[in-house]
């Protein structure tokens, strides 16, 4: 099975996921989303699928596109941009649902991390153990955050492995 299937099933791109976007909405906008905004949320990285986005940062930059194309279908185009502006790979304006969604990661709980990385074993960085590996990249994403997100997660994934992108 594909590493995006996997991830969407039962790891790191999974329902929990979209669970703490939600929490991460509710904290940095001080409401929750709407049903329509809910189910953008759901659909933001349904496009993982299928991909092997840890290999090829190829399928990785073009990950939004299918959520964003079921969010048009059933919310218009705000439902487009409010998922294809999720992250800016793709050149798009980042829309309300970018930094839920990386603000997520610095509120997931150490446990459920450490269960990505079980059922993504890519994940894992050689050399560290967990609670060291997904301490080094929440001190990294909060100093991106702080810096207005001068790097997708992916790269600083990426950096942090020294692992190059392979297109």
């Amino acid at each position: 099975m594909k590493q995006g299937t996997v991830s969407v099933l039962i790891g790191c791109h999974s329902i929990g996921h979209s669970v703490l976007v939600t929490l991460a909405w509710h904290k940095l906008y001080h409401r929750w989303p709407t049903p329509w905004q809910l189910g953008c949320i759901l659909l933001h990285d349904i496009g993982h699928w299928g991909k092997d986005y840890l290999d090829h940062y190829s399928d990785k930059r073009k990950h939004a596109v299918l959520g964003a194309v079921v969010a048009r279908r059933l919310f218009g185009r705000r439902g487009w941009d409010l998922v294809i502006g999720h992250n800016t790979y793709n050149g798009h304006p980042r829309s309300d649902l970018f930094t839920p969604d990386k603000y997520s990661w610095l509120i997931a709980p150490s446990c459920w991390l450490m269960s990505n990385r079980w059922f993504e074993p890519k994940l894992a960085r050689p050399g560290l153990g967990v609670r060291d590996d997904i301490r080094q990249f929440k001190v990294a994403l909060r100093e991106n955050m702080e810096a207005n997100f001068p790097e997708h997660g992916h790269e600083i994934y990426l950096r942090q492995c020294n692992r190059a992108k392979v297109e």
